[in-house]
């Protein structure tokens, strides 16, 4: 697994990079074409100890009403009552509870993701995609490059809306979940004392 080498108990701190992190989704439209959107304002971070991956833990909070799908007009109804409720439940959050290794570059992470008023159980599947010493003055040890991807039925979260009954959804039910982040790693007495 891809466990930085140290002294054993040390804990350590994974900050998302937000300026290259993208938290994206997919859905399908009409059945036939793939609309891809993102959220472009979160932030989230992560904590365990650096010699045991598989306990970390954190969260990732993502600002609703930053959804951007390239059509203001559909991020706009994403935003109302139809779909979000930006207004009302302003956060999409997903809770690390752990990380389970598969091999030494690909793991998955297990937590619960809140839409709404409904959190449920999810698992991203991950790919360490790079590491190297942080070179960009954040005091930082070094810079890992994670995708993690999973999907979910957005049903199961109240994002009932389906156009006009009885037709083809115009939006799939089934949502895929893209993230590719920039993760700088940090010894966890610097980061807080930042």
């Amino acid at each position: 697994m891809w466990v930085p080498n140290s002294q054993e108990d040390q804990m350590v701190r994974y900050e998302l990079d937000k300026a290259h992190t993208t938290v994206g989704f997919t859905a399908k439209h009409l059945a036939v074409s793939t609309v891809r959107g993102q959220f472009n304002n979160f932030e989230g971070h992560f904590e365990g100890p650096e010699d045991d991956v598989t306990k970390t833990t954190g969260e990732i909070r993502v600002e609703v009403a930053s959804v951007d799908t390239r059509t203001e007009m559909r991020d706009n109804h994403l935003r109302s009552a139809d779909f979000f409720e930006a207004e009302k439940y302003p956060y999409i959050a997903f809770k690390l509870s752990r990380i389970e290794p598969v091999d030494s570059e690909s793991f998955r992470a297990h937590g619960d993701l809140t839409i709404k008023h409904t959190t449920r159980p999810i698992v991203l599947n991950g790919t360490l995609e790079g590491r190297v010493p942080d070179a960009m003055g954040t005091g930082g040890k070094e810079r890992l490059g994670i995708s993690a991807k999973g999907q979910l039925n957005r049903m199961d979260f109240g994002l009932n809306w389906d156009g006009i009954a009885g037709a083809i959804p115009i939006a799939s039910h089934t949502i895929k979940i893209e993230i590719e982040a920039e993760i700088v790693v940090k010894a966890a007495e610097l980061a807080q004392a930042q």
